[in-house]
């Protein structure tokens, strides 16, 4: 497996940002191309598909995401990040992971048709999501699809993982607040944005919700004027819903456009509630769970976890097709957690991630 290894030293060091990934996708369209067999596909901008025809059969779908975060790098190995982005979240193991698999199948050359997808723009930008909007999958009989994501969180090699929701729906938030500056000495010439701002996140938090359908709302960036004897005339709240499913997430976002309306009716700011990303929930299907966990059990340490409040977009696969997604733990006592600078699975994860991609092929020959 060092060819892969190498792959991903490479791209640990080069990482690039969502919708970015032009030359992680040159890089990946040279190395798969010299794989016999192999035919890669390009139906996006960025990110390509490698596809393993075997017969006229049914296909699998297998996928890696490929794109890194705007953040600099703290863990001071050998193959550290040469720019301001750091891989942190794993995706240069899942990505390595998925070439190593796909070298595998080249290889052993089994009778089952495969595409394996070298995704782009997981973090934020719905990378899975435009790709399909292309039209590209319709042109395949896809079976079942399957995706791991390393974490610390767990030891070593412990495939984590349930027959439910693994990752919760999660929609990004921008809301804009317009107000009308003036002198701190004559509030009653201004709008103030900031005490919109205000009113609007202490209302957001008595919005009732069913404490048996988890929901958040979690506030990561907050900007209010420029002058410290200014009232302000602009802000801005950056966050993030998460619930259980798209459906209680739309209606908690509907709820908060209703809060802006209501602020702006009373003081005059003008408040823009705007949807950015919008990720389905991650729903492993029941009966390929029961069909795989026997064989992953006796082969590899597996834990039964509940849900978890993290967002991904595999969940647009889990929505077309029966899927499993599951963790695969990375912690050989180390957690630092993801999206964390010092975030740095060990190269050891990569043949184990293909030994399990391999083992789940098995299961449909």
């Amino acid at each position: 497996m060092k060819k892969a290894v190498e792959l991903r030293h490479k791209l640990h060091m080069n990482p690039e940002t969502a919708l970015q990934e032009y030359e992680t996708t040159a890089l990946l369209e040279e190395e798969i191309g010299k794989i016999p067999g192999i035919i890669i596909h390009k139906p996006f901008d960025t990110g390509l598909i490698a596809e393993y025809k075997a017969n006229d059969g049914k296909y699998l779908l297998f996928r890696g995401d490929i794109d890194a975060l705007n953040m600099r790098e703290k863990t001071g190995c050998d193959f550290a990040s040469k720019n301001e982005n750091m891989h942190a979240c794993g995706h240069d193991v899942h990505t390595s992971t998925l070439f190593g698999f796909l070298k595998e199948v080249a290889e052993c050359k089994p009778e089952k048709n495969i595409l394996f997808f070298f995704q782009p723009a997981e973090e934020g930008a719905g990378g899975a999501d435009l790709t399909i909007r292309t039209g590209f999958f319709d042109r395949y009989d896809i079976e079942h699809a399957f995706a791991l994501h390393v974490t610390d969180e767990y030891a070593f090699g412990t495939i984590a993982f349930n027959d439910g929701v693994l990752f919760a729906s999660a929609m990004e938030l921008t809301i804009n607040f317009n107000g009308k500056p003036t002198h701190v000495a004559t509030p009653e010439k201004g709008k103030n944005a900031l005490n919109a701002m205000r009113t609007f996140l202490d209302m957001a938090e008595k919005v009732p919700h069913s404490i048996n359908e988890p929901l958040l709302l979690c506030v990561g960036r907050v900007k209010a004027g420029e002058v410290r004897n200014i009232i302000p005339e602009k802000a801005c709240i950056e966050g993030s819903i998460r619930s259980l499913n798209m459906e209680q997430s739309r209606a908690y976002f509907n709820q908060l456009k209703q809060i802006g309306r209501s602020i702006e009716e009373a003081t005059g700011v003008t408040v823009d509630v705007r949807m950015e990303a919008f990720y389905p929930e991650v729903r492993n299907d029941p009966e390929l769970y029961d069909k795989l966990y026997t064989p992953l059990s006796d082969r590899f340490a597996t834990k039964v976890i509940p849900y978890k409040m993290t967002g991904e977009d595999f969940g647009f696969f889990t929505k077309m097709y029966p899927s499993m997604m599951f963790w695969l733990g990375t912690s050989k006592g180390e957690t630092h957690g993801l999206h964390s600078p010092y975030f740095l699975p060990s190269d050891d994860t990569i043949p184990l991630g293909v030994d399990i991609f391999t083992e789940i092929l098995k299961q449909f020959l």
